[in-house]
């Protein structure tokens, strides 16, 4: 059962998206890098502005999207109409005052996630990968992620192009012009009338508070509440034992880490 509380501070956080008039602060980034976590951590503060998230504001991704679900008989993920309304917004207004916060993790970690997250929307194109009771053919799961690996491609890559997709095609900031503060383990970018905030994932813990309070300018600490943990996911046990037995060759794991994405966020890996 739901909490009550819980509950209720969203159905306010709802209505308070719906009619407050100031610059939102949008969690904004590709899937499987901890965004629930920093959405419902922000939700649950004194912040008055309204928080959305979205992973896409790009009409062309966010066409893209509605049309392949409909295709397969799928329900629109609601983060699509999220974009939609965003998007819209943003031509509004050109984004005067919106705070966005986006965060990258490491490449390899977000295929896997990634892989595992959208895994009905897979089983279509791979009869098979679900069992008739739902459950994951592993040694299938398997093979279609070394694949994935296999074929990876930078130019082509969900993850590598995300930021010039979404953030640098919208709201005209380029982050890899920016350096990342390795030290802190977070930047935050100010261009013209928009401020960006990058965290990384796997420093979310250590980070989180630090970053939001001066981010958004608070007088008050910021808790992280841990959320959509794929551990605790129906599939935690398929990707787990994917994970053991995923072999990555060192020459597509250097080309991984060779890529700019990886270069800009996770030099040390390169």
């Amino acid at each position: 059962m739901p909490d009550p509380a819980k509950k209720l501070l969203n159905i306010i956080n709802d209505i308070k998206n719906r009619i407050n008039p100031q610059p939102p602060i949008v969690v904004w980034q590709m899937g499987k890098v901890g965004s629930s976590t920093v959405y419902e951590s922000l939700k649950q503060q004194r912040i008055s502005n309204s928080i959305f998230q979205a992973h896409f504001l790009n009409p062309e991704t966010l066409d893209w999207v509605k049309t392949d679900y409909s295709r397969k008989g799928l329900p629109i993920p609601r983060h699509i109409k999220t974009g939609e309304m965003l998007f819209n917004r943003y031509n509004k207004t050109g984004g005067s005052g919106w705070k966005i916060i986006t965060l990258v993790r490491k490449l390899p970690d977000i295929k896997i996630s990634a892989f595992f997250q959208v895994i009905d929307w897979l089983s279509h194109n791979h009869p098979g990968l679900l069992t008739e009771k739902g459950d994951i053919n592993t040694d299938l799961a398997l093979k279609l992620l070394q694949d994935r690996f296999y074929q990876f491609d930078e130019s082509k890559d969900y993850m590598c192009t995300w930021f010039d997709k979404e953030i640098k095609q919208i709201m005209k900031i380029d982050v890899f012009s920016y350096p990342f503060d390795h030290e802190k383990g977070y930047t935050i970018i100010r261009e013209d009338n928009i401020d960006l905030l990058i965290l990384k994932t796997e420093l979310l813990s250590a980070t989180f508070d630090e970053a939001v309070v001066n981010f958004l300018n608070l007088d008050f600490p910021v808790e992280l509440k841990s959320t959509n943990i794929s551990e605790k996911k129906h599939y935690s046990e398929a990707i787990k034992q994917v994970r053991q037995e995923l072999i990555i060759p060192d020459d597509i794991l250097n080309k991984i880490n060779k890529s700019r994405y990886m270069m800009h966020f996770y030099p040390s890996t390169s």
